[in-house]
């Protein structure tokens, strides 16, 4: 997959998406490749302001602050989404996205619902821009790690060292079922930061 093309890399949290995401941008950089990265899934700008206060006030997130949160989704995931992957590549360049559509899709259908008891209706924007990355060139690379070693690696970073075991549990259970397009499965228990880099520039480079 040398050509242009929507690279979306997705995981339990702590298996590595940033740290490959950064490996892989800088490998097409070298290879003079036009690439920008972004993190597309939920609660950005405003919605996430609301909740870092919310955590500092160690409040829960009801029902009728989760309808003001949707509110917020419908207006700026769609925005985000058009200024960092869709003007940019039709532009040419080549997109690399953490977490993406599909985990949004996953909040709202199975973390909201089974972690807080709520049932949201999903925005309706997700299924169309879903629809429309199908349609271009693209790749899901799904990383995973058994749990030990995601509780080991999460220890190593400066934010999020901790992790629910049920919302885990949730991710890993979701991304098993993942049928959105060509699909990259890794297990990168045993493998080095550079090793499962180089699987996924092999898989990525693979004449199609």
């Amino acid at each position: 997959m040398t050509k242009q093309c929507i690279i979306t890399f997705l995981g339990p949290v702590g298996v590595g998406k940033s740290t490959q995401i950064k490996l892989l941008q800088n490998y097409f950089r070298l290879n003079k490749k036009m690439v920008v990265t972004t993190f597309i899934k939920n609660t950005h700008l405003l919605a996430y302001s609301i909740l870092r206060f919310l955590k500092l006030l160690r409040k829960d997130v009801d029902e009728k602050l989760l309808s003001i949160l949707y509110l917020l989704d419908t207006i700026s995931i769609p925005i985000k989404f058009f200024f960092t992957v869709y003007i940019p590549f039709h532009l040419g360049f080549t997109i690399l996205i953490e977490e993406g559509l599909i985990m949004t899709l996953f909040t709202y259908t199975e973390r909201y619902p089974k972690l807080s008891g709520f049932k949201p209706k999903k925005p309706p924007f997700l299924t169309r821009l879903i629809g429309w990355i199908l349609k271009q060139k693209h790749v899901n690379v799904i990383l995973e790690a058994e749990d030990n070693e995601l509780t080991k690696r999460r220890k190593n970073r400066n934010y999020r060292q901790y992790e629910l075991h049920e919302y885990v549990y949730l991710q890993k259970k979701w991304l098993t079922h993942i049928n959105f397009g060509k699909t990259l499965f890794i297990e990168t228990t045993n493998l080095s930061v550079m090793q499962t880099h180089k699987v996924i520039v092999a898989a990525i480079e693979k004449p199609t």
